[in-house]
């Protein structure tokens, strides 16, 4: 599929733009009250324990006044039995506060854990709200991939960041395990002891195909990967980029090796390194987001979840505009699409549909309007 501008300029993001700017604009609307919800549950919580403090301080200060009166009240008195009814009533007053100052304790302790149960449950929701969106829809965004062994199960995490939004996703393999061979046959080249009196040092190619990998860091052009036989006896650390090649074996530099490094196959070497890269997109069985951050920051925790859409709407909102700019109707957004052998097909979506239905979503929904470039004048 190709897709283009009105006027057949190719777009600059080979992606269906409108289905994206309507799923934008879906999750918008879905995430914008979950986070207002949050904040009013918050805001109510504290307020609600604002209130049992006043009432725990009234009972302090009702108390010392108390027993202050009634000290007052003694003074001068030599009669055991009044001084006995004055002991007794302080106890008696004491253990009365303490009762109810720990039922407002208690209260103040069940208010907080209904807060964050319902509060984690509308974070899980954001989260799930936003997950299909970020997964494919964020444009110009920089990934970095990583996957270890856990129990001989190997987990993995993508994290990505644009325009100071960082976002983690937690990814599930096809492949419970991974091998070596599960990408393609690897030798590489070793010194090994031989011979029975001697122990002579001589290089051997090591069949490395049946080790596991139990380590891959994928970053820009840079991969990295640790590969180790079943009793890690044998341990390879292999880092690879455009220009440059490693091999460590244990602390052995075989790149470095005047008399290994020559026997290295960098044919093989780099396809399986390819093979590794494209382990992240062809057999990632599932995507969860886990959390997003606005520089440094817990989006969701903090409540910032609307920056973060803010963000991305400039990055669409530029894109919006040249749709426009390259239009013939300046008030829709629309693009071309072309399949190979087929008629182009016109996608668009109207500046006032768009703009409507982020109004229902109150001034945050306004002001996304307004950064995307649909807002009605």
């Amino acid at each position: 599929m190709k897709y283009t501008f009105q006027d057949s300029t190719e777009l600059p993001v080979q992606r269906d733009f409108i289905q994206d700017l309507q799923d934008f604009i879906r999750i918008s609307k879905e995430a914008i009250p979950l986070e207002k919800s949050i904040m009013g549950i918050k805001q109510g919580n504290k307020e609600e324990k604002a209130i049992s403090q006043r009432r725990l301080e009234e009972i302090d200060k009702f108390q010392k006044d108390f027993i202050d009166y009634m000290e007052e009240r003694v003074q001068g008195v030599e009669s055991e039995e009044i001084l006995e009814i004055k002991a007794r009533t302080i106890e008696t007053s004491s253990t009365v506060s303490m009762l109810k100052k720990n039922e407002r304790l208690e209260d103040i302790d069940r208010l907080n854990r209904q807060a964050l149960m319902e509060v984690q449950q509308l974070e899980t929701r954001i989260l799930a709200t936003l997950s299909p969106f970020f997964e494919t829809s964020i444009y110009g965004a920089e990934n970095a991939y990583y996957a270890s062994a856990e129990d001989k199960e190997l987990k993995g995490r993508q994290v990505s960041s644009v325009n100071g939004v960082q976002y983690e996703f937690e990814l599930n393999f096809a492949h419970g395990a991974l091998k070596v061979e599960d990408l393609r046959e690897l030798t590489l080249p070793v010194w090994a002891k031989s011979g029975i009196l001697s122990r002579e040092e001589k290089v051997k190619k090591m069949d490395v195909s049946d080790f596991h990998i139990t380590n891959i860091e994928y970053e820009g052009n840079s991969v990295k990967t640790v590969l180790q036989d079943k009793d890690a006896e044998h341990i390879f650390t292999l880092s690879a980029d455009d220009r440059t090649l490693r091999i460590l074996y244990g602390d052995h530099d075989i790149t470095g090796d005047e008399k290994l490094a020559p026997l290295i196959d960098r044919e093989a070497l780099y396809m399986f390194m390819v093979k590794l890269k494209e382990f992240f997109t062809k057999s990632v069985k599932s995507r969860r987001l886990r959390q997003v951050l606005l520089d440094g920051k817990n989006a969701v925790e903090e409540n910032i979840v609307f920056d973060c859409l803010k963000l991305i709407a400039g990055i669409y909102g530029k894109l919006v505009r040249e749709c426009i700019e390259r239009g013939y109707t300046k008030g829709e957004v629309t693009i071309k699409m072309e399949e190979p052998g087929s008629v182009r097909t016109e996608k668009y979506v109207s500046k006032s549909e768009a703009s409507s239905e982020l109004s229902a979503i109150g001034t945050e929904g306004l002001e996304l309007a307004r950064i995307l470039g649909v807002a009605e004048a």
